[in-house]
């Protein structure tokens, strides 16, 4: 049976909230690490210097996990 627009409440919804800025860190650092063996800092120093611009196999996690960093969207 479908459900009206009007009949979903919020208990129907996904509950989800924003993460905390320690969180966002750790989150980003994991996927660093996980995916490309380095620190956060580091992965931010290589993608800055255009050392992943060659790298075909993981662009789509560069991407990624750049767009998460504030200098994707300020430089």
């Amino acid at each position: 049976m479908l459900t009206k627009p009007s009949e979903i409440t919020d208990e129907d919804l996904p509950q989800g909230r924003m993460l905390t800025e320690e969180e966002d860190r750790e989150m980003k650092e994991k996927l660093a690490r996980k995916n490309f063996g380095m620190s956060l800092n580091e992965f931010t120093e290589a993608w800055k210097a255009g050392k992943f611009d060659n790298d075909r196999e993981r662009h789509g996690k560069v991407v990624a996990l750049a767009m998460m960093l504030p200098e994707y969207w300020t430089e």
